[in-house]
C-alpha cells in the first residue's frame, strides 16, 4: 500500500492515538468508548490518481499570476456595469424648453461619444437648441466629417451655433460649418482649410543599422507608404489623387455651410490659417465675440432664459470608466495574439 494510499488510514490511527497517553491508557477526558461496540479497524485505500487530485494545491494557489489577471477582469467588466448604470437614463434631457451644450476638445478621432450626444440632444424635444464649443486644431478627415454631418443633421431641427475657442482650424472649421451662426474671438486660430498625410521615411536609419524589410502584398498599392522605403513617382500621384478629392469635399462643405462661391473657398483654401477677426472679414465666422456672445444670440432665438442652466452631457463614471475600458482593451488585445495587418496611412486635417 503506498503512503498516498494511506493516508484515511493515517488519519483513523492518529485520531486513536490522541484518546490514549504515551503508555496507551485511555485518557480521563478522553469520551468513553460503549462497550457493546466492537472495535473496528479501518484499512481505505484509494487509487493514487485519486489521492494524488485531493492532496493537489488549489487552482490559484499553483497559478497566482493567471488568478489575479482573471480577478482584474472581472472586477473591470463590474465596475464597468456600475458605471454604465450610474450614468441613468438619458431619455429624457430635460423637463421644459432648454439649451444643450456640445464640446468639440482637442484632436478629433474617436467621435463616438460626441456622436451619440448629438443624436440625443437632436431628438429630445425639451432641447430647443444647442451651443456648439469646438476648440480644436482638428484631426482625421472622416471623424471630423462625421461629427459635421450629426452636426448638420441637428441644425435641421433646431438652431445651432458655434463659439470658436482658442482655435477651430482644419478640422475644427470644417465641423462649424454645420452652424447657423458662428462666433469667434479676435485671436482665435481657424482657417487651415486643406488635407495633409504624412509619410515617415526611415530607409536611412534602417539601412544606417543594417535592418531590412521584405514584404509581399496581393496589390501592387497594398504597401504603398510603407516607412521601410520611399515613395514611387506613381504612388505620390496615387496618394495625391485621394487626398484632392478630400480637399474638394472640404471646399464643397465650407462653401455650402457659409452660403459662398466654390473659388471664393478655394481661394482662402492654401492651407493658411486665420486669426478670427480675419476669419469675419473674409466670411469664414459671423461676428467677433465669445462662449457669453453665443450664448445670448441663442437665448434670443429660442426664446430660452439665459439664467437656464445649460444641458450638458453626462460624465460616464468620470475617469474611471475610461480607466477600466483602456486596462480591459490593453488585457484583451494581448491575449488576442500577435497577428498584425497592415495599417493604412493616416489622413488627417490640422493646422
Amino acid at each position: 500500500m503506498s503512503s498516498e494510499g494511506n493516508i484515511f488510514a493515517r488519519l483513523l490511527r492518529r485520531k486513536s492515538d490522541a484518546a490514549t497517553d504515551g503508555d496507551g491508557a485511555v485518557r480521563a477526558d478522553a469520551a468513553p468508548e460503549i462497550d457493546s461496540a466492537p472495535r473496528v479497524e479501518c484499512h481505505v485505500q484509494l487509487p493514487e490518481e485519486v489521492v494524488r487530485q485531493l492532496c493537489r494545491r488549489p487552482f490559484c494557489r499553483r497559478h497566482p499570476l493567471l488568478c489575479g489577471l482573471l480577478a482584474l477582469v472581472i472586477l473591470g467588466f463590474a465596475a464597468k456595469g456600475l458605471c454604465s448604470m450610474s450614468s441613468g437614463d438619458t431619455s429624457a434631457l430635460a423637463e421644459e424648453p432648454a439649451l444643450a451644450l456640445i464640446k468639440i476638445d482637442g484632436p478629433i478621432s474617436d467621435v463616438s461619444d460626441n456622436l451619440d450626444w448629438i443624436t440625443q440632444v437632436r431628438l429630445d424635444e425639451n432641447i430647443v437648441g444647442a451651443i456648439v464649443r469646438v476648440d480644436s486644431p482638428g484631426g482625421d478627415v472622416a471623424a471630423s466629417e462625421e461629427l459635421y454631418t450629426a452636426l448638420r443633421s441637428l441644425a435641421k431641427t433646431k438652431p445651432v451655433v458655434v463659439s470658436m475657442g482658442s482655435e477651430a482650424a482644419s478640422g475644427g472649421l470644417m465641423v462649424s460649418m454645420a452652424a447657423e451662426r458662428i462666433y469667434a474671438n479676435a485671436t482665435t486660430v481657424t482657417g487651415s482649410i486643406g488635407v495633409r498625410m504624412d509619410f515617415p521615411q526611415l530607409k536611412r536609419l534602417l539601412d544606417t543599422i543594417g535592418v531590412g524589410q521584405e514584404t509581399l502584398t496581393t496589390g501592387p498599392y497594398k504597401a504603398a507608404g510603407d516607412p521601410s522605403r520611399t515613395l514611387t513617382e506613381e504612388e505620390r500621384r496615387y496618394f495625391n489623387a485621394l487626398i484632392q478629392s478630400m480637399f474638394e469635399e472640404f471646399v464643397s462643405i465650407v462653401a455650402e455651410g457659409r452660403h459662398m462661391d466654390r473659388e471664393a473657398v478655394r481661394a482662402l483654401a492654401n492651407g493658411k490659417i486665420y486669426t478670427g477677426r480675419e476669419a469675419v472679414a473674409n466670411g469664414l465666422a459671423d461676428e467677433i465675440g465669445g462662449f457669453s456672445e453665443a450664448h445670448q444670440w441663442l437665448c434670443e432665438k429660442t426664446g430660452v432664459d439665459i439664467r437656464d442652466e445649460l444641458v450638458t452631457m453626462p460624465e460616464e463614471g468620470p475617469e474611471v470608466d475610461k480607466f477600466v475600458s483602456s486596462f480591459l482593451q490593453q488585457i484583451l488585445s494581448g491575449l488576442a495574439g500577435s497577428v498584425r495587418h497592415e495599417q493604412a496611412p493616416a489622413f488627417r486635417m490640422e493646422r
